[in-house]
């Protein structure tokens, strides 16, 4: 079980551990540089939003620490030891979990096969592993146990998905994550689509999960969004990282103006933890 980290001030965050770190990475898909020398930190117990213009390589850069990218030069470092990621599924065996923009949920399946969607529990013994029969009951009852940590309000985990609003499947999706995970979160766009009040209830399972001690990687073009569940601010730009901002202490507009280029870093050191 993970220890509960609570959530920390930017200051406070400074002298936490990194529990994830990439170095100089390259990435190039024939003329054109993606990723060019970025590098990225995430500490323990925060919400790391990641933000950046469209072309600027913040996608590459997290399907280069979600495994979905192998980059060409870099090297990227999890609880300070050197990993290499050459798919997905290398890093889901490493603790590293991704929450799609699609979702990637089955709607005719129920919450609770949902949660449990390729890692299915067999039952014990082996005529039932030999002919892979799934004890139902023992993922009904971890579904239950999920969801209710999280304080996540569903009727019944045998409930099909396709009953559920856009923010529940979304919650489900987020659940599914936090329940596997051992080091990291990464979330593409989670609110993306959702209305006000879903989306307000997907940014308070975010906070939830990084409240259990999972660090949170947070894409998003939200910008309240952002400022509202965001411990720090990644700005990525021309394929590399241009700032880590305060958002207690940046305005949202300060902020877009350094991911568009209009402000320098340089010019808000004070609200500046790191280029």
């Amino acid at each position: 079980m993970t220890a509960t980290l609570h959530p920390a001030a930017p200051a406070a965050l400074s002298s936490q551990p990194l529990v994830m770190e990439a170095r100089g990475l390259v990435k190039r898909y024939g003329g054109v540089t993606a990723i060019n020398g970025a590098n990225f930190e995430l500490r323990a117990g925060e919400i790391l939003a990641v933000i950046g213009d469209n072309g600027a390589g913040k996608s590459s850069l997290i399907k280069a620490l979600s495994g979905a990218v192998i980059p060409d030069e870099g090297q990227i470092f999890l609880d300070g030891q050197p990993v290499s990621f050459r798919s997905p599924i290398d890093a889901r065996k490493q603790g590293i979990e991704t929450v799609y923009q699609d979702l990637a949920v089955a709607p005719a399946m129920t919450i609770a096969e949902n949660l449990f969607l390729g890692r299915e529990i067999l039952r014990p013994g082996p005529i039932a592993r030999l002919f892979k029969i799934i004890d139902t009951k023992r993922m009904f009852e971890e579904a239950t146990a999920y969801m209710s940590d999280l304080q996540f309000a569903i009727k019944s985990m045998s409930q099909p998905v396709e009953t559920l609003s856009g923010g529940q499947r979304q919650g489900v999706a987020v659940a599914r994550s936090a329940a596997f995970a051992r080091h990291v979160v990464i979330m593409d766009e989670p609110t993306a689509a959702l209305g006000v009040k879903e989306g307000n209830m997907v940014l308070d399972l975010i906070r939830k999960v990084r409240d259990k001690g999972l660090p949170v990687i947070l894409i998003s073009h939200n910008m309240p969004h952002v400022y509202e569940v965001a411990d720090r601010i990644h700005v990525h730009r021309m394929g590399q990282r241009a700032a880590i901002l305060n958002p207690k202490k940046i305005s949202m507009a300060d902020t877009v103006s350094v991911m568009t280029g209009a402000i320098n870093p340089d010019d808000l050191s004070g609200d500046v933890l790191a280029h």
